[in-house]
């Protein structure tokens, strides 16, 4: 099997250096002189300690805050549809209208049967105030007295059931103007005037949805549980995503408010989280898929070196470092974690440290170097 490119390079470079080494021995021992083996150029930068904030990124999609399913809650015809599908509506704006007329005349009904019981009523409090007196005179039997009681408080019952009744019949008739019960954007109307619904039909006659603001949901993987937990407990968190465009132009949004889910989904080995953005252009759209990125706070400060330095060989992560002779040194180092151009050390570097960020291709471990950026001429 071929070696990689990296180790035939590398190969060729060590055996470089030892041809050098053994013609300055020979020439050593022919009492010659044969000039050090020239540095090679590369960048530097300090090992420096601050704080790095910790960037998780997830994969999400855009939903609505609030998908209303409009219904009827009374049976009839569709007299009227005054919305257009695709219109931004507002609280309270009709939608569909029903045929009235059943339901007004239920109300009238109603209200003539309370008229009627109502006289009934006082006609039967009349009788009971007189038969009140009479008893007390022993003009009548108790249970006469009794039965003029009775007779009174059925007629009471009888009222209280007629405004009862009146004020179904008043909501049902309310009932025949469907109005938008959120302010959002309708989609596509099942009916249309003329078409006969039904009470609590499983179909829907359209949907409202709220989309401003308007919820991100996405998932990241549960390794950042703990980070997002210290987060989401401190307040808000701070929330960037992307998605694609009309036109193919990225649209970028920021937003706070971090929910994050009780539980961790085990298939998946993921966590759910809910971001509220505010959507006043209508940018962002229900379903859109979206780039999600959370940034949380550091501890304190960390020590970060630039991610241009760390390469990755059969121990792990490593950098070269250059020491006071201006020797480069191969040293493994922990990574805590990457922030873009950013890597957080845990171990392995010092504040203060001079690291090769740029050249490394170019270097061996002990080999000279020299500081492109401070001798220009070097470089060339």
């Amino acid at each position: 099997m071929p070696r990689p490119l990296h180790q035939i390079v590398r190969s060729c470079l060590s055996l470089a250096v030892l041809v050098v080494g053994i013609g300055l021995v020979a020439g050593c021992g022919r009492g010659g002189s044969v000039a050090a083996i020239a540095p090679v150029p590369v960048h530097l930068a300090t090992v420096e300690t601050g704080v790095v904030a910790a960037e998780v990124i997830g994969i999400g999609s855009v939903t609505p805050v609030s998908s209303i399913a409009v219904k009827s809650r009374v049976d009839g015809q569709i007299v009227a549809v005054p919305v257009r599908e695709g219109a931004d509506v507002r609280v309270g704006e009709p939608l569909f209208r029903i045929d009235p007329r059943p339901f007004a005349a239920q109300r009238d009904i109603a209200a003539a049967n309370l008229a009627r019981d109502e006289a009934m009523l006082a006609k039967s409090e009349d009788l009971l105030k007189r038969s009140a007196d009479l008893i007390a005179r022993g003009y009548i039997s108790e249970n006469q007295y009794l039965d003029a009681k009775a007779d009174a408080r059925a007629s009471a019952a009888a009222v209280e059931a007629d405004k009862a009744a009146l004020a179904n019949a008043r909501l049902n008739l309310e009932f025949t103007e469907l109005r938008s019960p959120i302010a959002g954007r309708v989609g596509k109307v099942a009916l249309q005037a003329g078409n006969l619904v039904k009470a609590n039909d499983v179909s829907a006659l359209l949907t409202v949805l709220q989309l401003d603001p308007i919820y991100v949901d996405f998932s990241v993987p549960e390794r950042y549980l703990a980070d997002l937990r210290a987060s989401t407990q401190g307040g808000d968190v701070s929330v960037a995503l992307q998605v694609q465009g009309s036109g193919g132009a990225p649209v970028a949004r920021t937003g706070s408010r971090l929910f994050l889910d009780n539980q961790v989904d085990q298939p998946t080995g993921t966590v759910r989280l809910r971001a509220l953005v505010q959507n006043a252009d209508g940018a962002l759209w229900p379903g859109q898929f979206a780039r999600v990125s959370v940034q949380l706070p550091s501890a304190g400060p960390v020590i970060w070196v630039p991610t241009a330095a760390v390469g990755q060989g059969p121990e792990g992560a490593y950098v070269y470092v250059v020491d006071g002779k201006q020797m480069a040194l191969q040293r493994t180092i922990g990574v805590a974690r990457v922030a873009g151009d950013r890597t957080v050390v845990a171990s392995g570097l010092v504040a203060g440290e001079r690291i090769i960020i740029d050249g490394q291709s170019r270097v061996l471990p002990g080999q000279p170097v020299v500081d492109a950026a401070a001798s220009p001429t070097a470089a060339h």
